[in-house]
């Protein structure tokens, strides 16, 4: 089997009424997701977003891509925090024979996060 080829895709931006519901799906409430002023307090631009919720962004862009089946393994690694309005654009890296993956980048060229893949294909030979 060939290997699947991992294409550059785009996010939509992520808008604070996601942040809530995802913060209402899951019981977490923390004022730095809700609270600008507590985040700013807290040294950061603004609000962020949850970090499970960046990670099943990414990895929705990818079953996108490829289809549930096709993906084997994912290991997401957060880099940087996310507000609401970013928009996160996944670049392909390819870091060896079966090890690959995205870098995630913000709007403003910030790296957030880097994810290897092991796809369908990857590991047949």
């Amino acid at each position: 089997m060939s290997r699947l080829r991992i294409e550059p895709t785009k996010s939509n931006p992520i808008t604070r009424d996601e942040v809530a519901a995802y913060g209402d799906a899951v019981g977490d409430h923390n004022p730095v997701h809700f609270d600008p002023a507590f985040a700013k307090a807290m040294g950061l631009a603004d609000t962020v977003v949850h970090g499970p919720l960046t990670t099943a962004i990414i990895v929705d862009r990818l079953i996108a891509q490829f289809g549930a089946d096709n993906i084997l393994n994912l290991d997401v690694r957060l880099r940087g925090p996310v507000f609401p309005g970013d928009q996160l654009s996944m670049t392909p890296i390819d870091y060896g024979e079966q090890d690959r993956g995205v870098e995630v980048h913000n709007q403003r060229g910030e790296r957030i996060a880097t994810v290897t893949t092991i796809l369908k294909g990857d590991a047949d030979g």
